[in-house]
């Protein structure tokens, strides 16, 4: 893999003024030997919002042979976030090849201040007395009506004799069936179904449960060739990244990116990734976590399959792990909508629902598409597996019973 950029800042920490903004610039030099045009992507780190940033002037700029850009990172911090640490890098990708030329630059690291509180005006002294006296006075007719000898209550049993009745507590319901992807040659094919024909708003996500965090893994794509036109439509974790996006020839490259908890690794984790017409959005177990600008993007019309676990069609691509409960849609799902989905299997009849794989068959070669549109999976390789225990280090959602 090529070195692409050599990416140096100013400052590694970033202080913020009285008004909790500040900026901080990354000099950003091509490595390639090449002209390239490059894209520069913030990355947050942690749970700081990616709200917070912005990057002055275009995002997207021409590096000839050798040459240098300035990016400067501006940072807005509300004033009603409470106080902690923080931080973020900056990611550089060549736009022809994102997934083997890129660089990262160093960690910018900085302190958010607690805020400010307003002291409250004292409050007149015979306020808290009056109210003590009339608490006093409460207590007092509650002893006088308590001496007049309450009325026996019945107890559980005969007579109001008995020990209390108490009912068995319930049973977790066993674990449900999950295929496993070896990392190397599972996946689950989609073909290029009409449903999932789709252009512009889309929708993707999946309860996922990795093992590794090496390489690029798709979890839910659409495409990709290493050779010729590298096109591609994906939720994907991606080195140390969650990443989804969308690319083609000649239309804008755009994938928002947010750093792979180490805590993910071997927990069931729900990632979404959401284009809304103008923005990519990723999403980890509902919380917004990345976004970044694709003005006519999306899901493009690209002549390629569909593919749980590899890129369409297989080959590479393979995602190590367990997934569920994949679904795509030909809408931009809000984070409320996301949110409540988690929790429950979705309604066939909801809007924009073009393919919804339980993934919990448990046996046989097909995983049944339960959004109606029929847009049922083949795996290639892989096994089924019943997991330890129902939570398996983490809690996916109850699916609906298998359909073969």
């Amino acid at each position: 893999m090529a070195r692409a950029f050599d990416i140096t800042t100013t400052s590694p920490t970033l202080r913020l003024d009285s008004s909790r903004r500040g900026e901080v610039a990354f000099t950003v030099t091509n490595s390639l030997g090449r002209p390239v045009r490059g894209r520069a992507v913030i990355v947050p780190e942690g749970t700081t919002p990616p709200g917070w940033f912005s990057i002055v002037d275009e995002t997207e700029r021409d590096f000839p042979r050798d040459g240098t850009h300035v990016f400067t990172v501006k940072t807005a911090v509300p004033a009603s976030q409470a106080g902690g640490e923080h931080g973020f890098h900056l990611l550089v990708v060549d736009q022809a090849n994102p997934d083997e030329h890129f660089a990262e630059g160093p960690p910018v690291s900085f302190r958010v201040p607690a805020p400010v509180i307003v002291a409250k005006k004292k409050i007149p002294w015979w306020i808290p007395a009056a109210a003590a006296a009339a608490v006093l006075i409460m207590v007092l007719v509650g002893v006088l009506v308590s001496r007049r000898g309450p009325a026996e209550e019945e107890g559980p049993g005969t007579g109001g004799s008995g020990p209390p009745v108490t009912e068995a507590p319930a049973q977790p319901p066993p674990p449900a069936p999950v295929l496993e992807f070896n990392g190397t040659s599972t996946y689950v094919d989609l073909g290029e179904p009409l449903a999932l024909e789709i252009t512009g708003p889309i929708t993707l996500e999946a309860w996922i449960r990795p093992t590794s965090a090496d390489t690029v893994q798709n979890i839910v794509a659409r495409g990709y060739t290493a050779t010729n036109a590298s096109e591609e439509i994906a939720l994907r974790v991606s080195g140390r990244y969650y990443q989804v996006g969308s690319y083609m020839t000649g239309k804008p490259y755009a994938f928002a990116y947010m750093t792979l908890p180490v805590q993910d690794l071997n927990r069931w984790v729900h990632v979404a990734g959401v284009y809304d017409g103008q923005k990519w959005k990723l999403y980890r177990n509902g919380e917004l976590m990345s976004e970044v600008d694709q003005a006519g993007g999306g899901a493009y019309p690209l002549s390629a399959r569909w593919a749980i676990g590899a890129k369409g069609g297989g080959g590479e691509r393979f995602f190590k792990g367990r997934i569920r409960d994949v679904r795509i849609w030909s809408v931009a799902r809000t984070q409320e909508q996301l949110e409540e989905g988690m929790k429950k299997p979705p309604d066939p009849s909801e809007e924009g629902l073009a393919g919804y794989w339980p993934m919990n068959e448990g046996s046989g070669r097909r995983v049944v598409d339960q959004s109606g549109n029929e847009a049922h999976g083949f795996i290639q390789g892989g096994k089924w597996m019943i997991p330890e225990t129902a939570q398996d280090g983490g809690t996916p959602p109850p699916s609906p019973p298998p359909q073969q």
